[in-house]
């Protein structure tokens, strides 16, 4: 009996070993937005979007693109190797980006606003703010990105201490700085 459960058990382990995911490779034209975002996994993640999404209001966040020389305040788009790795025993599939060539690279204006996610709460982890820094030496986004807060300053400053849901609405600065705009 002791023998046939032994059996059994490695059968299973064989059946569910890692060598089941399904890798696949493709070439995909990614539109690129000018900013990153914040990310509760990654700190920060581009705005991409694929092939036929390209055009739509809708963006999905890509944690890195390999090779990729990116400079905020313009939009891009690229050709970018996509694999894709079935996970297996789940329903998930993990996506990265590889940069093959520039197919165009467009500067938005100066003036162009955008809103990030500076402090959230996220359902079964908690409070997490995405600034460090005091008004002092300066703030910084997801330990990345550096913040001019121009008179917000003392107003950034409290959000993580009385642990507030914060975005920002920024344009870009000199030297791929964020300038914040409003904070609501």
């Amino acid at each position: 009996m002791k023998k046939t459960l032994l059996i059994c058990a490695a059968a299973l382990l064989f059946a569910c070993s890692a060598d089941d995911e399904q890798i696949t490779n493709e070439e995909v034209t990614l539109f690129v937005n000018h900013y990153k975002t914040t990310s509760v996994l990654n700190g920060t993640q581009f705005l991409i979007q694929e092939n036929t999404a390209m055009g739509g209001d809708s963006f999905e966040g890509a944690a890195s693109i390999k090779n990729f020389d990116f400079e905020p305040g313009f939009t891009y788009t690229i050709t970018a190797k996509k694999t894709s790795t079935e996970n297996a025993g789940t329903d998930a599939a993990t996506v990265s980006y590889e940069f093959v060539s520039e197919n165009e690279k467009t500067q938005v204006s100066p003036q162009a606003t955008f809103e990030i996610p500076v402090a959230r709460f996220v359902n079964g982890v908690g409070y997490i703010s995405f600034v460090r820094g005091t008004s002092t030496n300066g703030f910084i986004l997801s330990q990345e990105i550096a913040i001019e807060c121009q008179n917000l300053c003392a107003q950034l400053e409290n959000v993580t201490p009385n642990q507030e849901a914060a975005t920002g609405t920024f344009t870009h600065g000199p030297d791929g700085t964020y300038v914040l705009q409003s904070l609501y």
